[in-house]
C-alpha cells in the first residue's frame, strides 16, 4: 500500500483493469500540492462542501497513468471519507500538477451528499426511484438541472450507465443512484485545472468527457 491506496481498493474504480501485478506507483503527491491544483474548482461544485486530500498517489494501470486520492468530505459538522481518481487525458506536468484537460472522479457516501443544501438531487426527485444526473449550467446565470437516466445491471453485477447526448455541465455532472441494488453513493466528475492560470473559471464537461471517464472506470457506456 502506497499513499493509502492498494491494488484492491483501486480495483473498485477499475474493475476491468488488470491491476494485480501491474500496480506500479509512480510518485506520491503531497496533499498541499494536490490541494493547490484543485482549490479553484473543488471536487464538487457546491458552496458548502470542503474536500481535503489525505493521501494521493500516481500509478500505472496498463498503459495509462492515473492519480488516486483518499479525501475527507466535510459539510458543517458532518465528515466522511471518500475516494477520488483523476484520469489524465493529456500529460502530467513536471511540477506535479495535473494538466488542465484532466477528468476527476469522486465517489462520495450518500450520507454526506444527501444532506447537502442546495440539494444535489431535488426533494421531489429524491422521493422517486431511479438514477438521476445533476449539474450546473456552464454559463451564467447558473441553473441546476436534473434528469433521469436508465441504469441496468448486467449478469455479472456490473452497473451500466447508457450515457448519450448529455448537455455540458460546469464542474459536474453527478450520478446519483437511488435504486436499492445500486451503491449508496454519488459519483461526481469534474475538470481539474491549475489555480494559477484558470482560477475561478467554469470548465464544462461534454457527453464525450463523461463517456471517457465512465469507460475508464470500467462501466459499459
Amino acid at each position: 500500500m502506497i499513499g493509502g491506496w492498494s491494488a484492491a481498493r483501486l480495483g473498485r474504480f477499475f474493475p476491468n483493469q488488470p491491476l494485480e501485478g501491474q500496480f506500479t506507483p509512480v510518485v506520491s503527491l503531497e496533499a498541499t500540492a494536490w490541494n493547490l491544483s484543485q482549490a479553484a474548482s473543488g471536487l464538487l461544485v457546491h458552496p458548502r462542501v470542503v474536500v481535503t486530500v489525505a493521501h494521493a498517489v500516481l500509478f500505472h494501470a496498463g498503459a495509462q497513468l492515473y492519480s488516486a486520492a483518499q479525501v475527507k468530505v466535510e459539510l458543517g459538522n458532518m465528515r466522511a471519507w471518500a475516494d477520488a481518481v483523476v484520469i489524465p487525458s493529456r500529460f502530467l506536468q513536471s511540477s506535479g500538477f495535473l494538466a488542465s484537460t484532466d477528468l476527476a472522479v469522486l465517489r462520495m457516501p450518500w450520507e454526506v451528499s444527501a444532506a447537502l443544501e442546495p440539494l444535489l438531487v431535488t426533494r421531489e426527485k429524491r422521493q422517486e426511484h431511479g438514477t438521476w444526473l445533476w449539474g450546473w449550467s456552464p454559463s451564467p446565470p447558473r441553473a441546476q438541472s436534473c434528469f433521469p437516466i436508465t441504469v441496468s445491471s448486467a449478469e455479472d453485477g456490473t452497473l451500466r450507465y447508457p450515457i448519450t447526448n448529455l448537455p455540458a455541465f460546469s464542474g459536474g455532472p453527478l450520478l446519483c443512484g437511488l435504486e436499492e441494488h445500486q451503491p449508496q453513493e454519488v459519483i461526481g466528475l469534474h475538470r481539474a485545472f491549475h489555480s494559477d492560470t484558470q482560477q475561478g473559471e467554469a470548465i464544462p464537461l461534454s457527453s464525450e468527457d463523461v463517456v471517457e471517464a465512465m469507460r475508464a472506470l470500467g462501466f459499459e457506456v
